[in-house]
């Protein structure tokens, strides 16, 4: 390294504090020192590696307290704050852990939804907010996902789970993204012009696709309807436009051809002039016709009024028939009657005493003498009366009978009459319209045919819009590529190139593993600033390296970090913060990992960055670049 390596203390991120809020309203505290190696030590379940996880979830971290932090401080606590700089800017970020709260976060007092947190802090700390595309290769990308703060924080906020890999559960995708930012070159790499690129020449695929296909079907089935209609072929909607104007004249003149014919016809049917005179016509039938109607409606109407007389005579012979048999009745049960006292009188109705005194041979009503001979002789003087009325009923039956009968006669006549002349009429109307039936039936076919090819021209502009809507979707397609084509080249990038900003943070590892060459393979680290593959030597650093070196690897890689700002430019996404949770990994010798924690306090040191990291073991000891920080409480085990 040529460059002189400057301190930073005021760029990046930096943790002043953590505080942690019990429900009784008393809370824990723990500072941080910038510039130095801030190691959490303690016993097992002291809260080490629970102090970095409340950092992290007040970073915004959207799981919900127990997942994040774990029960015993979800229940044993009701808030949780970390107080830190952000490009020298101090701000307090604050997560409730009580219900209804969990998806907030509190910056400097206003609360936040946890999916805008990324947007914010991106912006306080200048660096870019990106959209990458969702695959190792932009070209075959189907959709953009955000680059967010929390992807670049896994890789500075190294837990137990990540010591083999550059981020626990990562996409390669995500890896190179977060790889570019850190070195200063993701704004231009993912301008996304390749991405937007290939993305239109899909869509203009696809509308070109889409396109044969409607263009072949509607082909068809204009083919398959013009076929069956006789219409001429149409291939677009002027085609169509001119047909549809043919048929209509079409229409027209067969219209008026049929209105003159059904004028002609009217004449004959009225009797005109023109037609009185056809040979073979007799013009009085028609006159016959109606004069023979009106005799038989004549006729009707003398039968239902005759019918009515006769029931109405019938009736009242059956009611004196009735009225004699009563009599008869009447006179056959007087002496029955005789002893049966009159209670009611039959004129007005009022109660008559059977007991008040009277002759013994007269009414005890109107005191008049009265005998069984005297009411016999009154009954038959009414039945010989009633046998007179029913005799000159009878007499008044059989006339009316008679007439009936001949009114009948008459009426059935007249209906003879009538239909012979109506079978004679349209005898003689058929014989003179059946030149014009042929022309009629033509004239109806044509019609026919010729509005069922008018109702098929709407049908086939449906069709054919398909195939307009289809050539507007590939010309906007087209048109859209040649937009995103002939856009100009993305932000230029300042300062170094992609392969040399590779090559100088390759470097920086490579003089941190110099010095622990006995606990390394051999080969030196390179980047290829293509696909921002890490190898050592000649092979990929995954296939090259075993468990302990990868540890070495990613505190290389970290160390490497502090240096960014120092060995590049303000391009780089200066992070200015490791957190390391328990270096002492896959067996990598813990006098190995204690000089590693000095090289990396006095590069923190040299930086003005900041490193906070938990350990069980003894601390290196170097007041002026290390600093302990014991932790008080012990969880349970659970």
């Amino acid at each position: 390294m040529t460059k002189n390596v400057t301190a930073h203390p005021n760029r990046g991120l930096r943790i002043e504090k953590v505080t942690m809020v019990h429900h009784s309203g008393e809370f824990e505290e723990y500072a941080f020192t910038s510039g130095m190696l801030n190691i959490l030590t303690g016993v097992r379940n002291s809260s080490k590696t629970t102090t970095l996880k409340a950092i992290d979830y007040c970073l915004g971290d959207r799981d919900g307290p127990t997942d994040a932090l774990g029960a015993a401080v979800a229940d044993g606590y009701v808030e949780i704050s970390t107080s830190l700089r952000l490009n020298g800017t101090p701000h307090t970020l604050a997560r409730s852990l009580q219900y209804g709260r969990m998806n907030k976060v509190i910056i400097d007092g206003d609360e936040r939804a946890v999916d805008t947190f990324s947007d914010w802090i991106l912006s306080e700390l200048g660096w870019p907010n990106l959209h990458i595309p969702k695959g190792r290769i932009a070209a075959t990308a189907t959709e953009l996902t955000p680059l967010s703060f929390r992807n670049t924080l896994r890789h500075i906020y190294r837990n137990e789970d990540s010591w083999t890999d550059f981020a626990d559960k990562e996409m390669e995708f995500i890896r190179r993204a977060v790889v570019s930012q850190l070195l200063g070159f993701a704004r231009t790499r993912y301008s996304n012009k390749d991405f937007r690129l290939a993305q239109a020449k899909r869509r203009l695929a696809e509308a070109q696709a889409i396109e044969r296909e409607v263009h072949e079907s509607t082909r068809q089935a204009v083919t398959a309807i013009a076929e069956r209609l006789q219409l001429p072929p149409a291939g677009s909607m002027e085609q169509v436009n001119t047909a549809r104007e043919e048929i209509r004249t079409q229409l027209d003149a067969i219209y008026q051809q049929r209105q003159q014919l059904t004028a002609e016809i009217n004449s004959i049917v009225q009797g005109g002039a023109e037609s009185a005179a056809a040979a073979g016509y007799d013009s009085s039938l028609t006159a016959t016709y109606e004069e023979t109607s009106r005799h038989l409606q004549h006729a009707a109407e003398d039968v239902v009024a005759l019918q009515q007389l006769h029931e109405e005579h019938s009736h009242s012979a059956k009611t004196v028939n009735s009225e004699i048999s009563r009599m008869e009745r009447l006179i056959t049960s007087v002496e029955f009657f005789d002893a049966l006292p009159v209670r009611l009188c039959p004129a007005c109705e009022q109660h008559v005493d059977p007991r008040r005194g009277h002759d013994e041979d007269a009414c005890y009503l109107c005191f008049q003498p009265v005998d069984d001979d005297q009411r016999r002789r009154r009954a038959q003087i009414e039945i010989r009366s009633l046998k007179s009325e029913l005799a000159d009923l009878q007499d008044v039956i059989a006339r009316t009978a008679a007439d009936l009968h001949t009114a009948r006669r008459r009426r059935d006549e007249l209906q003879g009459r009538q239909e012979q002349l109506a079978e004679r009429l349209n005898e003689e109307r058929a014989a003179q319209l059946a030149p014009f039936m042929t022309a009629l039936e033509r004239f109806a076919a044509q019609i026919a045919q010729l509005e069922q090819k008018m109702t098929a021209f709407p049908a086939i502009e449906d069709i054919l819009q398909r195939r307009v809507e289809a050539s507007q979707a590939v010309t906007a397609a087209q048109q859209a590529l040649d937009a995103i084509d002939n856009e100009p080249a993305g932000p230029a990038l300042h300062g170094p190139s992609p392969s040399e900003r590779c090559a100088v943070f390759a470097d920086r590892m490579n003089s941190f593993l110099q010095r622990y060459r006995e606990n390394w393979v051999r080969g030196d680290v390179t980047i290829s600033d293509s696909d921002l593959t890490f190898y050592v030597g000649t092979r990929p650093w995954n296939q090259a390296l075993g468990a302990e070196p990868k540890v070495l690897f990613f505190l290389a890689y970290s160390y490497a970090t502090l240096f960014i700002a120092a060995d590049l430019d303000e391009e780089c996404a200066f992070p200015g913060l490791l957190m390391l949770d328990n270096p002492y990994q896959q067996g990598l010798e813990p006098d190995v990992v204690r000089a590693i924690l000095k090289d990396m306090a006095s590069a923190a040191h040299m930086t003005g960055t900041q490193i906070i990291s938990t350990q069980a073991l003894p601390t290196p000891r170097d007041p002026q670049t290390i600093r302990e920080i014991k932790m008080p409480k012990v969880y349970e085990a659970p």
